[in-house]
Order: C-alpha cells, then structure tokens, then sequence
C-alpha cells in the first residue's frame, strides 16, 4: 500500500495533461499510487494517458463526464494511502512538493490539511495563503484559502467524519476546507508547492457566474452562524472584503466597511466562532492590503 494517493480528476486537458503527469512521476517522494480519473473526455486526453506505462498510475476511465465533484467523490473511496494528495491535469507540482507535505503532516499529527503557495505559470506572481489553522479559518469567511491542486489531507480524518465534496460547483474546495475545520486543523506551508496555469479552457472561467453564485451560498452560511444576515449594500461591502477593494479614500465607503467590520467583530464576540483576535487581525489586513493593491 503506498503512503500517498495522488488524485487528479481530468477532463480535456490534453494540451496540458504530459507536464502534469510528469510533474508526478518526477516527485522525490516516490511511494505514491497515481489514480487519474478520465471523466469522459472527447480530445485526446485519454490516449494521452494510456500512453504512460508505470505501475503507480491506476486509470479510472467515465464513458461520459460525470462532473468534477463526483469524480473526486470516487476517487476519495478508491484511495488506499494514508495521504490524498490533489492533482489538476493543467497544472505543475514542483519536484519537493510530495516530499516537503508529507514530512511536514508526519511531524505534525494534529494537522488534517495541508496546502502550499502556488505561482502562476509565466508570471511572477505567487500567492499568499494564511498559514495558521486560525487565520485560514477566519480569512475563509471572506474567500477560499487554499490551491486546490496544492493540498494534502489525511484519508483517516476523510472516512472517520465521513466527509466528502459537496455538488457547490467551482466552489467545491471553498466549502469542503470549511467543514474539514470543524475536524482537523488547516495549515498552508509558505513555500510555491505547485505551479498553477490559468487559461481560457478552465471550467472555473468559463462559468464563473455558477462559481461566484456557490462562492456566495457558501460565504452565506458562515455568516449565518454568527447570526449575521446582511442586507444587499452589506453583501456588497462583504465581497469588496473578499477581493480586497476597500476603497480606501472614498470615505463614505471606507466608513461603511469599518461598520461592517464592526458588526462582524460584534457578532463574534456574542457567538466565539473564531479567535476574535486573530478575526480583528484578518479585517484589518483587509483595510491595509486595499490600500496597497
């Protein structure tokens, strides 16, 4: 039984699908299994695939595509390893990833999920995830904090909980990090694990109107719990929070967003959702990354 799945669910990414696969088989980590789920692509993606002859890679193959939630659904029943590792077949992990997530989640017991910084591919442009399980836990109230592609968790606290992802679609990641913190504690390591590639055939684009409107239920229900129910102009505020356009010298909207931190901080001090110093810490990066973007 190998200590690692690595999951990669792909779905015509043909132009792409080698340099993943490679990214894989080339890790310094090698006790893995590689379960690529083919969810019935039409462009060659397939034959692509078949084309490799190592004994790690178990192909699972949809005769139509059944969508991305069900494919890591089953892939997560299928895996064997003590560690799911996510994969997407457009992107790029970098050789030491595998290796670095693993020491990293054997040396820290209490850790269920575990993410990385990710670059965009040819630009120099890398992310900067929270690294602390409470400050992924409040900065997840405004946005999701992971890459997906990036992340790493433990197979035991995935069938002991009995978790799985739920049908938010292109905002599956976003929802399941939210309940896995109900669980387990989430970390994000500082270093680039994987490089990310972004262009014009990636689903999350070409519907991101589906995204947004999921991203939105999900952002919902976290702010349900702290018995906040925000008007249309408080919603808006809240997501100039997500995307960091705090206006910072209009003052009427500046005004109104320190309101809304406000109401916020209050309703968390009456509910202890989430480590109020951490949260008064996250709202105000928001005040002061605005400024800088």
């Amino acid at each position: 039984m190998a200590r690692v799945t690595v999951l990669m669910p792909v779905y015509n990414v043909s132009l792409y699908i080698d340099e993943s696969i490679s990214s894989i088989l080339q890790q310094t980590f090698q006790d893995f299994e590689f379960l690529i789920i083919d969810d019935g692509s039409t462009d060659g993606t397939l034959e692509k695939i078949q084309k490799y002859h190592d004994s790690r890679i178990k192909l699972i193959v949809h005769s139509t595509n059944m969508g991305l939630v069900e494919s890591l659904n089953q892939g997560i029943s299928l895996s064997t390893g003590d560690y799911i590792a996510r994969m997407d077949g457009d992107d790029v992990s970098l050789p030491r990833r595998l290796e670095r997530q693993v020491a990293f989640m054997d040396l820290n017991q209490h850790i269920g999920v575990c993410g990385g910084q990710a670059q965009f591919m040819g630009k120099n442009q890398i992310t900067r995830a929270p690294l602390s399980h409470e400050e992924i836990r409040c900065f997840q109230l405004f946005h999701c904090t992971f890459a997906h592609p990036s992340v790493i968790f433990r197979k035991s606290i995935i069938d002991t909980y009995g978790v799985r992802y739920f049908p938010y679609k292109h905002a599956e990641d976003y929802d399941i990090w939210n309940r896995l913190a109900d669980f387990t504690q989430l970390t994000n390591l500082p270093e680039v694990l994987i490089i990310l590639r972004q262009h014009s055939n990636q689903v999350s684009v070409a519907s991101k109107w589906v995204q947004d409107r999921n991203a939105d239920a999900i952002r919902m229900y976290q702010l349900h719990q702290l018995d906040l129910y925000p008007t249309e102009e408080e919603y808006r505020l809240h997501l100039d929070f997500s995307d960091f356009k705090i206006r910072v010298h209009d003052f009427v909207h500046y005004s109104n967003c320190l309101a809304w931190a406000h109401k916020i901080l209050e309703a968390n001090y009456k509910k202890q959702k989430y480590d109020h110093e951490t949260l008064n810490r996250v709202l105000s990066q928001f005040f002061s990354l605005s400024e800088v973007n």
